[in-house]
């Protein structure tokens, strides 16, 4: 204990570390790095000094250090709109004075406070050493008293003149670990996003080991303060989530609170002895989901749908129809000059689609190659609209296509990738061309010229979806939604702000006939993250780009636009593939598929695959994966195990199951009635393995289990439980789950 009171008083200051001293016999548990030889994954270097991140001279660890000239008043600027601390308790960096030394400086964390960034205290740092490395240590306690967002860490000069170079190396957010303490490992929860319904479950579960042994373990805990559940127990009893009584492994399952509000949220896990030694682990994050706009229109699967680009009218060669796999959507591209592929192209695409069972999406992109020529992006575009013969050509196709959807069954026209994107961002941009106003399609001039239309991107927006909705009845309309088209990176800001980007992209996409849309369409990547050129995604969903934050911008976007979502050209690759042309890794297609119930509770509707450039993976070329994992989806689960229970207090039954193992499972059903016709009724169990039920009268009760996926598919009942009850409770006349 004497060593605990020793970390309080240590942690409560700086602390300035010689070399070859240690602070206390604990090391760091927890520890997230923002620079070591790099800056981490979501870290920016925005410093207004002379700054070199990759100094070679004066290193304290691995291969380079940051250096720093300070003119005076100048910072050095790290930004990470995204910066977790969770679970530590301190900022940990090394510095080095060169061959001068005294260099003077404060360092700052920014913080994110009421939609703002802010300095938070500044914490004089101690004088740099002249020829050698100091380890400093500052408590977040008081670099960030109120607990708030962080955004970056300054260190800036305090002596108001220049001053010579300064060597910072190893950055870092720590907490301290007791080896005593028992350790957390393997933990994972499902879903990463869901309601605040107060019903829908999540599932958290670890493996806890104590060097002393298992009994030493005093309590395993996650802190649920962020969804409004305060700090929730873990239990190894086989009731909660974690396999059997006595394993090693914890689990808990849980709800969101009612009320609250959508966001991102990082969940904690501590681990406490006998002893009250504390180990941490940070999960990741789990974001809360507003209710999705509008509805999935009519006459489109009711729930999450599949699909993607490989087809063929060449008998026993469509992929799609040769996987076995009922899939519900597959899509198509047209571009300028469609009408001279082969004749009648569009009708014969849909007509084929129809024949097979599936819902064709037109994806239209006619206006990169109507003429004139001249490029990608919203300069180009914003020229183009100006020309009348151009606008009428552009019409004539697009009309074209429509006419040639006409038909009984529904098909899908995804409108213009990225046109409604590029258009958002130059209107955002310095070079927005004269007139044109930030977020505005009204201001953007288009000579359209039709009656009833003005003479606008709002108007050309408008009769693009007017035209195809008169021209074919069963068509359905889906604008684009780009999430860089307000010129910003939902992965690289706060979560407010990207839920803000989501909201201003719905807003300009319904100002230009999104109002009047029927779905819009939204894309992850273009490309395979193994190809390069894109970066990978964090699927633990700790560091941004991760897809909880995608899935935080589709569901503003969705609430906003008062919209459902089609996700398309999703990447296929996996990572089993050896990234060659035509075989690049990717985690977002597997990713999908274990949360596909997440991207339906957001508001999509259907996730479509398929690669956005030559040598991307196709589902022909990944080796077999969408297909696996598409039958997955669509089987129904399997009739959950291990059913039981007993009576306890006369009228309790007290159940527990078997998880079943599939990746899209929502949850589990209970059956019951009164043996031996008694009227069914059925309880929603949501994710967890146990339950109390309290039923209403002393009889003999038939007790049956169904699991449920992500798709709504119910799996045969389990054999039947039946248990009798011993008393009547007093004044109750329905069954009801007990919460203990």
């Amino acid at each position: 204990m004497e060593k605990l009171k020793t970390l309080i008083s240590l942690i409560l200051c700086l602390a300035w570390i010689a070399p070859g001293q240690a602070l206390v016999s604990a090391r760091p548990e927890v520890e997230k790095t923002v620079y070591d030889d790099a800056l981490a994954s979501g870290w920016q270097d925005w410093s207004w000094a002379t700054v070199d991140l990759e100094a070679t001279s004066l290193v304290y660890s691995g291969s380079h250090s940051i250096a720093v000239n300070f003119g005076a008043w100048e910072g050095l600027y790290l930004h990470n709109a995204d910066t977790d601390t969770l679970g530590t308790d301190r900022l940990r960096f090394y510095i080095h004075g060169g061959g001068a030394g005294d260099q003077q400086m404060n360092v700052f964390l920014n913080l994110w406070v009421n939609g703002s960034d802010q300095n938070g205290p500044a914490v004089a740092v101690p004088p740099a050493q002249a020829g050698s490395w100091s380890e400093i240590q500052i408590s977040l306690s008081e670099l960030n008293p109120t607990g708030a967002a962080v955004t970056g860490i300054t260190w800036q000069d305090s002596s108001g003149g220049g001053q010579p170079s300064v060597y910072i190396d190893e950055i870092t957010f720590i907490s301290l670990d007791y080896p005593e303490a028992p350790q957390i490992s393997g933990a994972e929860y499902l879903p990463r996003a869901l309601p605040a319904d107060g019903s829908s479950s999540l599932v958290v579960r670890a493996r806890v080991t104590d060097p002393q042994g298992a009994g030493d373990i005093a309590s395993i805990s996650l802190d649920a303060s962020g969804v409004g559940r305060g700090s929730v127990p873990l239990h190894d009893d086989g009731r909660s989530n974690d396999g059997e009584p006595g394993d090693g492994l914890y689990g808990a399952a849980l709800t969101v609170a009612p009320g609250t509000p959508p966001g991102e949220h990082r969940l904690l896990l501590t681990s406490v002895d006998q002893e009250g030694h504390p180990g941490n682990l940070s999960l990741g994050v789990i974001i809360v989901l507003s209710s999705p706009g509008g509805s999935i229109p009519a006459t489109l699967p009711q729930h999450i749908g599949w699909g993607s680009n490989a087809w063929s009218e060449t008998p026993g060669e469509d992929w799609q129809q040769n996987s076995g796999v009922p899939w519900d959507y597959v899509y198509q591209y047209i571009t300028y000059g469609w009408e001279t592929w082969g004749g009648s192209f569009v009708q014969r695409f849909v007509g084929q689609a129809w024949d097979k069972g599936f819902i064709p999406v037109v994806t239209v992109y006619i206006m990169l190659g109507v003429p004139p020529g001249c490029g990608e992006g919203g300069a180009c575009y914003a020229e183009k609209l100006q020309d009348a013969s151009t606008v009428q050509d552009y019409l004539d196709s697009l009309l074209r296509a429509a006419q040639e959807a006409q038909g009984t069954q529904p098909v899908i026209f995804n409108l213009e990738p990225d046109f409604y994107g590029f258009m958002q961002q130059l209107s955002n941009s310095d070079s927005r061309p004269p007139g044109v106003q930030p977020n505005d399609p009204a201001s953007y001039p288009v000579a359209l010229n039709k009656a009833g239309y003005p003479n606008n991107l709002a108007g050309f927006g408008r009769y693009l979806v007017d035209m195809i909705h008169a021209t074919a009845a069963n068509a359905l309309v889906a604008p684009m939604a780009s999430m860089w088209a307000t010129n910003q990176d939902p992965h690289s800001v706060t979560q407010e702000e990207a839920m803000q980007m989501g909201a201003s992209t719905a807003a300009f996409i319904d100002a230009m006939g999104g109002a009047q849309a029927d779905l819009l369409v939204v894309e992850w990547s273009d490309r395979d993250a193994g190809f390069g050129l894109r970066p990978w995604w964090d699927d633990t969903d700790q560091e941004t780009p991760r897809p909880t934050r995608a899935v935080l911008w589709e569901n503003a976007l969705s609430r906003t636009a008062q919209k459902r979502l089609l996700l398309w050209q999703m990447p296929v690759g996996n990572m089993s593939l050896d990234n060659t042309c035509d075989h690049y890794q990717d985690n977002r297609a597997a990713y999908a598929f274990s949360h596909s119930r997440d991207l339906f509770d957001a508001g999509v509707a259907g996730v479509l695959f398929g690669g956005g450039a030559t040598c991307m993976t196709g589902v022909e070329t990944d080796g077999g994966f969408v297909a696996a994992q598409g039958a997955i989806a669509y089987a129904a689960p399997a009739a959950p195990g291990g059913l039981a229970g007993d009576v306890v207090g006369g009228s309790i039954a007290s159940l527990r199951w078997d998880e079943n193992t599939e990746p899209d499972l929502l949850g589990y059903r209970l059956l019951f009635r009164q043996t031996p016709n008694g009227m069914q009724h059925t309880i929603d169990a949501g994710r967890r393995n146990a339950l109390d039920l309290l039923l209403p009268q002393l009889s003999e009760w038939e007790i049956r289990l169904a699991a449920v996926d992500a798709m709504g598919n119910q799996s045969n009942l389990s054999p039947a439980l039946t248990l009798s009850t011993t008393s009547n409770p007093e004044q109750m006349y329905l069954p009801m789950v007990v919460v203990r």
